[in-house]
């Protein structure tokens, strides 16, 4: 197992994982696994990282442990596929999303096409003329002063008002949830996140030490009466939301909710973790972040632009409580010195030439025409249950009551159509889908639509029998 390093994975105990599931496959691994410090030591990895190896293993019936006796395996040919064994988000980057699929309902992100390729030529030559190679070196770990500037007058805005020294300049929406995980949880530290929601920020705090309490979502946003009960009785560290057209449901925070929920954080004594990716993309009106209502300094706003501006950018900032500031300084430093200097600049030039309001603004058009007419297509498939959000670029869908949305996914695969199955959001939601409109064409729709609908009666009429 020495050479578990070579296999994907984002943290070592994936890596180790991985491996350990690929020789227990393969048959190089019979009967039972080492000891738990055996095999930490003959790796030179810590025992926690093997006992959270391990633990995944068990989890998805690969091995079993018997008290005082060790670790078995217990894997079959016949076992049975779960999704998240091998996704650790919804992009499917673990050995199982096909990019190949002609039709991709699967991906979030705008299609390439849409990105202003020619204005970014122009941008990145008049900040190379203007700048050389200063450009090019390392930046302020906070961020470049003239970009937060920027991305303060931004986010007045939207309502937020704030200072750019609370402003910290991050390679993408991931990161900012991982730096904040390391400087603030403990070990066994409550986190409450919505239920459903992304994964990714799941397994970070989960790697963290975090414990993860789920609420449920309701037509406005968050249980609030479901959070109080638990949080009169639990302490929690952090609560982690998706408020405008959350991931997956599209759903928003109402501004009572929101408000609510800003003087729960102060009373409760808990930070809550604002995730706004999509906010951009509103087709009726822009919907009000929670952090523009913080009169309590207690939330951390981590504004992404990875999802609907190029997403090699990696590009997103924080705005940050006063009092956890220079932590979350620290920690950016240590964790990648500095998020590109030219990339914000880019960014910067975009915004002070308006570029990015006349991009978001094309967007907003060119989406809103698209789920409208996605809309009309899924309403006329009596078996889908669901509701139109009021931005964002994603459906979020209930199938028939037996149908599961991986049965879907698998024979939709084979038809070179990609969806996203509940059950990488929550294991509660195994009869849901997201399906996407972000990159696909209105020919694509069409298509995919019907494919979509024979597919399900087809798993309807074996269900019957």
């Amino acid at each position: 197992m020495k050479d578990f390093k070579n296999y994907s994975g984002d943290t070592i105990y994936l890596k180790l994982y991985n491996c350990i599931k690929d020789k227990i496959k393969n048959g190089s691994i019979k009967n039972k696994l080492p000891s738990i410090r055996t095999l930490a030591k003959s790796l030179s990895i810590s025992q926690n990282t093997v006992i959270k190896t391990y633990s995944l293993l068990e989890k998805y019936n690969y091995i079993t442990s018997k008290k005082g006796s060790g670790f078995y395996l217990t894997y079959t040919c016949d076992e049975t596929f779960y999704p998240e064994d091998h996704m650790k988000n919804e992009d499917f980057k673990y050995s199982y999303f096909n990019d190949k699929c002609a039709i991709n309902f699967s991906s979030a992100s705008p299609e390439s096409t849409l990105f202003p390729i020619d204005t970014l030529k122009k941008a990145i030559a008049d900040i190379l003329d203007s700048e050389g190679a200063k450009a090019l070196l390392y930046e302020n770990p906070q961020g470049n002063l003239d970009f937060r500037q920027a991305l303060k007058n931004e986010a007045l805005k939207s309502g937020i008002s704030t200072s750019i020294k609370n402003i910290q300049v991050i390679s993408g929406a991931q990161q900012g949830i991982d730096i904040i995980s390391r400087i603030l949880i403990q070990q066994n530290d409550i986190i409450v996140t919505e239920d459903p929601t992304y994964k990714g920020a799941i397994t970070t705090f989960k790697e963290n030490g975090g414990k993860i309490k789920h609420i449920s979502i309701e037509k406005d946003g968050l249980n609030l009466s479901e959070l109080e009960e638990f949080i009169k009785i639990n302490p929690i560290r952090l609560l982690y939301t998706i408020p405008i057209f959350q991931n997956p449901t599209g759903i928003s925070l109402s501004i009572d909710k929101a408000k609510k929920l800003i003087f729960l954080a102060q009373k409760y004594n808990f930070y809550i973790v604002e995730d706004d990716s999509s906010s951009d993309l509103y087709f009726t009106h822009a919907i009000q972040s929670i952090k523009s209502y913080d009169i309590y300094d207690r939330v951390i706003y981590i504004k992404s632009y990875s999802k609907i501006f190029m997403p090699g950018f990696r590009l997103g900032y924080m705005i940050l409580p006063k009092e956890i500031t220079q932590s979350v300084i620290r920690a950016k430093f240590t964790s990648d010195i500095s998020t590109s200097g030219l990339n914000q600049r880019i960014f910067c030039y975009f915004m002070k030439n308006k570029i990015w309001d006349i991009f978001t603004s094309q967007l907003r058009d060119e989406f809103s025409k698209k789920q409208e007419y996605l809309y009309k297509k899924l309403k006329q498939i009596s078996y889908f249950t669901f509701d139109k959000p009021e931005g964002g670029l994603s459906f979020w869908i209930q199938l028939p009551k037996g149908i599961t949305g991986e049965a879907l996914y698998f024979k939709l695969l084979k038809k070179g159509i990609s969806i996203i199955p509940g059950i990488v959001f929550s294991p509660h939601f195994t009869s849901y889908i997201r399906l996407s409109f972000a990159q696909c064409s209105y020919e694509d729709i069409d298509t995919g639509i019907n494919t979509i609908k024979d597919t399900l009666l087809e798993l309807i009429d074996i269900n019957s029998k």
